[in-house]
């Protein structure tokens, strides 16, 4: 939307805003931030005719000395058309997209410029937004409103509030102005939100004042107990008021309409002065309403076809219900636009859309037409359908699931045929799926069922089951899919055979994973699959969790190689669903170094969504491999993507990390510090402190139950809590917090403790279960641990020292620091005990200096404690030796990437920062890294 159309926002006058300081002080700090590069977002909450709308037409005015303002308002109407909010606030400046990354360009050009490639991941939409209103802010600071952003689409509003999370040091302020009561900001954290309240009546009183200076006393508090606060509803109230009711002299009984909602009387205000139009005048108000473009060109050439002019537009504007100003006509007050709209008749309605879906191909517009047409039908038709379906896929084409999903829906209830309408609805419930309508996608499944066509019958199970496993509730997730697989696999082997690989996943989260894969085993063992690679992966997966690790460790490898071979024929999302499941195999170096490969194809095609996912992954793979720095930046970035992306289930596995990672350097899960805390390198610095605030960048986002077990029994297990640690692992080898390699990981953690409390009955079963483990395995650093365990059991002193020089010798190149660290540490307080002071403070020598490049501070600690107790006198790291610690992940990050050479812009492209932000971070590391400029970092090791 143009400047020229923002300059007479406020041309209507102070209503709403009598009351209202608190919140015009924010918004002028907001633009004077944005003035001088802090970037920044506000959310306005409130009922209709709250002051909202009014709040931002003073925002716009106080920002136009200096500012580029943008806006655009939400329709009801036009909310299942994608980006249909971002074309209107961004297409007038399609000339610089080019300037964006190539990806970038590409995809946001395909969501705002209808006669373009494809748009893809909303995120990386989301990404060039911020990209094109940081680059647009280089001329002058951006001050973006946003009206009804309830209305708003929901590709334009993930896109949106990705980017107003991101603002960072940028010149780009952005207003969120919706209703109070709908749900268009739940799961926004981030966002500060100002509610606005009713007016106290002495601010009402004052606002009525200045609007009828002349108004009696009686009548102003009448007007004030109808309007109960609300700012429109009394300027409209008392505007409707003839002189003589103004002075009290005509009793206002007329005009009682208490019953209603405050929002309803100003709409019945609204009514009235419509009704009192001309008749073209209102068919053409109709025909604006159900238009969200508020292109004047479309809707005169929709009027024509109607049978009225632009010219019947002068009698809504001398009625200040609209205004037009160059190539744009805007509502005076959304209320206006709904009653233009719901106040017409049936007839006037359709025929309005009809109009527009005819004069919509003249702009290219292919998917407004179908829902325009499909607005103008009544009844059964099957043409409209069938252009909805294809609307619906170029939807898909362009990221907007949420729009795929609405549209098969809209298909569906205009199809007679009851198989092709459960087959649309089956699509609709799919895509309602993707894109997070969890109770939207439920219930399209309901009203698909029941279905005979085999496609939909899987389909259908495959969302079901998503929507379970979403709630919590992966067993009976897995029991649908097994239904499915059953039901599918005799006339469909291919497609059984996918059911059954994710029933096996499904399986790997049941509350009893081990019953789960055997339950699958045997509902299926009557199926022929065929040889599909795909089966045998599943069949693989599932004899390892039924605890047949050598039955399954082929099978999983051959599907690990069919994975890799195959995985350029595969979407990027379907290569990471399938990707690291020769992780139950403990191969973790390989699975890195694929998952990095994912990461990278990930940023590089921008797909924000799927690489929360991949970041999961390398988080956890870096916790395992020992390289905890990397695992915390990681999960510190993975976590921030997540929770702005909307996938909290992502988030709770990521936390989970986190957790772990601070039980390792000495803290509580919970956020206190444990015994003392530690003087290791990340237990006082950066990642000490920065993980604590990592926990606050998801709020109400708690670490998923089994990785916390983890986390708080190595925590116990590092501080001597030897009685707490056995229990706590005990509940990841049984019970509802079971994981298979949680689970696997435990053991010789649970070995430990009870070799401590000599609880030699716990201890030899935990052993023997993970020997099977490593046997079937045959991974380096398993036989390492495995060997580790037999130490701790052998009571002969030189078969101990046996086992554990052995040990030692197969942690050699394993990938597994911390485990040979703590195999060291047991080592030398095995040699301490001996009475062998020397060679206890060689091994425990090097198992401290392990520990503190980890970090893992609490292990740190112990291996200090034992030194002390060797007659060493170990020497506490010095302070700020550790200079990478100072920076923040946000700020390694980028030091990272600007050490390979690559410019701000080319960064912000990577990590979904504008490249203001980017300078902003490395103008902040320089100084703690000691050096003055880019070409310097390469000399550093950033880690």
């Amino acid at each position: 939307m143009t400047d020229a159309v923002l300059a007479g926002a406020s041309d209507r006058g102070p209503v709403g805003l009598s009351g209202r300081d608190h919140e015009r002080e924010v918004l002028d700090r907001l633009v004077t931030g944005a003035r001088e590069s802090r970037g920044g977002a506000v959310v306005l909450l409130g009922e209709a005719g709250s002051g909202k709308t009014a709040l931002l037409d003073w925002c716009a005015s106080a920002a136009a000395g200096g500012a580029r303002l943008l806006r655009c308002t939400g329709v009801q109407s036009e909310a299942a058309l994608p980006y249909a909010g971002l074309q209107v606030l961004l297409r007038g400046d399609l000339d610089r997209v080019r300037s964006l990354p190539e990806r970038q360009s590409r995809a946001l050009r395909g969501a705002i410029a209808l006669d373009d490639a494809p748009a893809g991941d909303r995120f990386l939409i989301g990404a060039a937004t911020l990209g094109l209103l940081d680059e647009l802010a280089e001329e002058r600071p951006i001050v973006v409103l946003v009206d009804d952003a309830h209305w708003l689409d929901l590709e334009t509003m993930d896109a949106l509030l990705f980017a107003a999370r991101r603002l960072g040091m940028g010149r780009v302020a952005m207003v969120f102005a919706a209703r109070d009561d709908s749900a268009a900001f739940d799961g926004a954290p981030g966002l500060p939100m100002l509610h606005l309240g009713p007016l106290t009546d002495e601010e009402g009183s004052a606002l009525l004042a200045g609007r009828a200076p002349d108004l009696h006393a009686a009548v102003s508090s009448r007007i004030l107990g109808l309007g109960q606060g609300n700012p429109l509803a009394l300027v409209e109230l008392v505007g409707a008021l003839t002189a003589a009711q103004r002075d009290g002299s005509e009793p206002l009984d007329a005009r009682e309409i208490a019953v209603l909602p405050v929002s309803w009387r100003v709409r019945r205000i609204f009514d009235e002065r419509i009704r009192a139009l001309p008749e073209p005048t209102r068919l053409l108000l109709t025909v604006a309403a159900a238009d969200d473009t508020g292109d004047v060109a479309l809707v005169v050439a929709a009027g024509e076809l109607v049978g009225v002019t632009a010219g019947d537009l002068g009698p809504a504007e001398a009625a200040d219900l609209v205004r037009v100003s160059g190539r744009r006509l805007v509502f005076r007050h959304p209320l206006v636009r709904a009653a233009a709209y719901q106040g017409a008749v049936l007839v006037e309605r359709t025929a309005a859309h009809r109009a527009l879906a005819e004069a919509a191909p003249a702009t290219g517009d292919v998917g407004r037409r179908a829902w325009h047409l499909a607005a103008a039908t009544v009844g059964y038709d099957e043409v409209v359908a069938a252009e909805l379906e294809r609307s619906a896929e170029l939807f898909r084409s362009r990221g907007g699931r949420a729009a795929v999903a609405a549209a098969y829906r809209r298909a569906a209830r205009l199809t007679e045929d009851k198989e092709s309408r459960s087959l649309r609805l089956a699509a609709a419930s799919a895509a309602a799926a993707e894109a997070g309508q969890v109770e939207l996608a439920r219930a399209l499944a309901d009203e698909a069922e029941p279905v005979s066509s085999l496609p939909a019958v899987a389909r259908l199970a495959s969302v079901r089951a998503a929507l379970e496993h979403g709630q919590g509730r992966a067993e009976s997730a897995r029991l649908l899919l097994v239904e499915a697989t059953a039901e599918v696999t005799a006339h469909h082997p291919a497609m059984g055979a996918w059911l059954l690989f994710e029933s096996a996943a499904m399986a790997w989260d049941a509350p009893d994973p081990v019953a789960a894969a055997r339950d699958t085993r045997a509902r299926v063992a009557g199926l022929d699959f065929g040889e599909h690679p795909v089966h045998r992966g599943a069949a693989g997966v599932l004899d390892t969790m039924a605890g047949d690790p050598a039955g399954g460790a082929g099978a999983i490898r051959e599907f690990a190689a069919y994975v890799t071979r195959t995985r350029q024929e595969r979407s990027l999302t379907d290569q990471v669903r399938l990707h690291g499941w020769d992780m139950l195999l403990g191969d973790y170096p390989k699975v890195h170094d694929e998952a990095v490969a994912l990461e990278w194809e990930c940023r590089a095609e921008g797909a924000v969504g799927v690489l929360a996912r991949v970041l999961l992954r390398l988080a956890r793979l870096r916790l395992f491999l020992g390289r905890h720095r990397d695992a915390y930046a990681t999960a510190v970035e993975g976590l921030e993507i997540a929770c702005d992306t909307g996938q909290r289930h992502l988030a709770t596995m990521l936390s989970g990390v986190l957790a772990v990672l601070a039980a390792l350097d000495g803290e509580e899960p919970g956020g206190t510090e444990g015994a003392g805390g530690t003087d290791g390198p990340g237990g006082g610095d950066r990642q000490g402190s920065a993980r604590r605030a990592g926990r606050d960048l998801c709020p109400g986002v708690a670490p998923i139950p089994t990785w916390l077990t983890r986390a708080q029994g190595m925590l116990d297990l590092g501080l001597g809590r030897y009685d707490r640690a056995l229990q706590r692992f005990a509940a990841l080898t049984v019970g509802p917090h079971r994981n298979l390699m949680v689970s696997v990981h435990s053991l010789p953690d649970q070995v430990e403790a009870a070799v401590r409390i000599e609880r030699a009955a716990i201890a030899v079963p935990a052993a023997e279960r993970f020997a099977r483990w490593a046997g079937a395995t045959g991974t380096a650093w398993a036989g390492a641990v495995e060997l580790r365990c037999r130490a701790l059991l052998t009571a002969d002193d030189a078969g101990a020292e046996e086992f554990y020089q052995r040990a030692l010798a197969a942690h050699e190149g394993d990938g597994r620091p911390f485990e040979e660290a703590r195999t060291r540490l047991l080592y030398g307080e095995w040699l301490r005990r001996a009475k062998r002071r020397a060679d206890a403070r060689e091994a425990l020598t090097v198992a401290l200096e392990s520990f503190e490049r980890m970090p893992a501070g609490a292990w740190a600690d112990r291996a200090r404690t034992e030194l002390r107790a060797a007659g060493a006198a170990p020497a506490a790291p010095a302070a700020g030796a550790d200079v990478v610690g100072r920076l923040t992940e946000q700020e390694l990050r980028v030091a990272r990437l600007a050490a390979t050479g690559l410019s701000n812009r080319d960064i912000g492209a990577r990590l979904f920062l504008s490249p203001r932000t980017v300078g902003y971070h490395l103008s902040n590391a320089y100084p703690k890294l000691g050096v003055t400029s880019r070409s310097a970092l390469g000399a550093l090791d950033l880690g």
